[in-house]
């Protein structure tokens, strides 16, 4: 696995070697990886190397919230249950951040619950999900969900290493480079960001176009260029179409 000294040292040429790690603790270099690690790592962004699961709850009749023991829970991605005959439903609605209301526990209005939210959480130690319709039996509660990542301290080791698999270098190293370049005032970092950016699109299953939207919206505007949304939405259409 790569280490954040491997991406400076990719970088250094780019910037005529000017220093990425001569401040307190290593920065900027410690701070641009961690920057690009998280939001990697961040909804709506999911991947298999960064997933876990859980089943150690069951669902007790007329309650409603359940708190799990999960030190590594970042957020979630899917929910089903299992009923005393081995059948599997799926919940229809996960939410990490929008709560789901208390609701009536009384037995005629119990059901199968068809939502799911993460009302509250502790990160680190565990989570409490809160069930509609509150469960009208025991069911095993199935957690799907993504990691909680650790930040990165030094430049190599354990607590310098990237996260992220090998074969994602052209992601995090295109944008570890934009950034260094925006360091120092170099007019290309645009060009590595949206290679960075086009890269992590293209690789990255399961995303709505309102999702991809949404989060080019939110990158390009946080860098400062608004202006590169519609370059890179029609970049994407053409690599689509095979233009």
């Amino acid at each position: 696995m790569a280490t954040i000294q491997n991406s400076i040292d990719f970088a250094l040429p780019f910037i005529e070697y000017s220093p990425l790690s001569v401040g307190t603790a290593n920065q900027p270099a410690v701070g641009i990886a961690n920057i690009i690690q998280f939001m990697i790592t961040s909804a709506p962004f999911t991947w298999g190397w960064n997933r876990n699961e859980d089943n150690s709850k069951t669902t007790i009749p007329g309650i409603q919230d359940y708190t799990i023991g999960l030190t590594d829970f970042a957020f979630l991605e899917k929910v089903s249950l299992t009923d005393s005959n081995g059948t599997v439903f799926i919940v229809q609605d996960v939410y990490n951040t929008a709560a789901l209301a208390v609701a009536d526990t009384s037995t005629n209005q119990r059901a199968r619950p068809n939502s799911a939210c993460v009302v509250s959480g502790t990160y680190g130690t565990s989570i409490k999900v809160r069930f509609i319709a509150v469960p009208d039996k025991a069911y095993v509660i199935n957690l799907t969900y993504q990691k909680l990542v650790v930040p990165m301290t030094t430049l190599t080791g354990s607590t310098g290493t990237w996260l992220i698999p090998d074969q994602y270098q052209d992601i995090y190293n295109n944008l570890f480079v934009g950034e260094a370049m925006a360091i120092v005032d170099d007019p290309r970092s645009v060009q590595y960001r949206q290679r960075g950016i086009s890269e992590l699109l293209a690789k990255a299953e399961g995303l709505t176009e309102m999702q991809k939207n949404l989060f080019l919206e939110q990158y390009w505007m946080r860098s400062g260029r608004a202006d590169m949304v519609g370059a890179l939405r029609a970049q994407q259409g053409n690599a689509a179409r095979g233009v």
